[in-house]
Parts: structure tokens; sequence; C-alpha cells
């Protein structure tokens, strides 16, 4: 037998904002992060925070070493079209 976990239910209003539809949600479901991703399942959309980003793995290594005094740079700003040409590597 299959256990399946209840969640709580939240009214959420809907409504169109130029071309695109929003979605006004309650404090219980607000998401702590800039940006969110959403995908579809079935009837249900899902809403989960969007990965920060970072520099590629192994990046900075690749320049080998760099003195006391370098300091990284901030993390890249959300680019789309970027985040899926890495994504696919």
């Amino acid at each position: 037998m299959a256990l399946v976990k209840a969640f709580p239910e939240y009214p959420i209003k809907l409504f169109r904002h130029g071309g695109s539809q929003a979605a006004r949600l309650p404090k219980e479901l607000r998401i702590d992060a800039p940006e969110a991703v959403g995908y579809r399942d079935g009837d249900a959309v899902i809403l989960r925070p969007a990965a920060m980003r970072s520099w590629p793995k192994g990046y900075w290594e690749s320049f080998g070493p760099v003195g006391d005094d370098f300091t990284a740079p901030e993390p890249l700003p959300p680019t789309p079209q970027r985040d899926t040409v890495l994504e696919s590597l």
C-alpha cells in the first residue's frame, strides 16, 4: 500500500497581465528566491526556486594557479538561452 502525503491547499488568485497569466501566492507559498522555474505534471503546475547560477565546473581551475590577491567574481546573472546550452553539456 502506497502512502500519500496530504498537503494543505491554499486559494490562489489568477489574473492576466499583458499577454501572460500571473498568480498571487499567499504568504504560506512564497518562494524565497529571485527566480523560480515551473513545469506541468498532468493538470498541475509545479513551481520551485531556480537553482543558483554559478561558473561552469572546472572553469577557474582551467586557468591554472592564481595569485593570493585574486578574488573570483560573483555568480553569473540568469540568462535563459545560455542556461539551456550549459544544461545540455
